[in-house]
């Protein structure tokens, strides 16, 4: 049986900052997806923590955790 490889999108995608700030509108599937992305969110709004460092937090998190972020990345990103 052939095993599938699972991916995460470009860390230079426009919508990690998307994600991170707010700016996206998307029903997340995913329970800790959505946690980790209020998070940064509020962190950022309040200076605690830059843009760029949340996006690297968040994409290491996606890359450990990439099957459990399939389903909301291919509605929010679409393909890669």
């Amino acid at each position: 049986m052939e095993q599938k490889q699972y991916t995460i999108p470009s860390k230079e995608r426009e919508e990690w900052r998307k994600l991170v700030t707010g700016l996206l509108d998307h029903k997340f599937q995913n329970f800790v997806l959505q946690m980790k992305t209020a998070e940064y969110q509020s962190k950022i709004s309040s200076g605690e923590l830059p843009l760029e460092k949340a996006i690297d937090e968040l994409h290491q998190l996606c890359e450990k955790y990439v099957v459990a972020v399939q389903s909301d990345f291919k509605k929010i990103f679409k393909d890669w």
